[in-house]
């Protein structure tokens, strides 16, 4: 370990080379998994939200102050 932690103090351009596609692989999979599955779920759950009470009839600013207006609080 100390010949690694050495080789990357003296050569710091080539140890982030080494460590970047490893780095950009998680990203590039955290982002796809939030564009991809994440923010559309959110966007449908407000989307169903907004017909929901489009067609029960009930007013929109209920839905934008209490966005769970329909879980009942005690």
């Amino acid at each position: 370990m100390n010949k690694l932690q050495r080789f990357m103090l003296k050569h710091p351009y080539i140890s982030i080379a080494a460590i970047m596609p490893f780095a950009l692989a998680f990203v590039l999979g955290l982002f796809s998994i939030i564009l991809n599955i994440v923010l559309p779920i959110l966007v449908s759950l407000f989307l169903a939200g907004w017909i929901y009470t489009a067609i029960v009839g009930r007013p929109m600013n209920q839905y934008y102050q209490k966005p769970f207006w329909y879980i009942k609080y005690d």
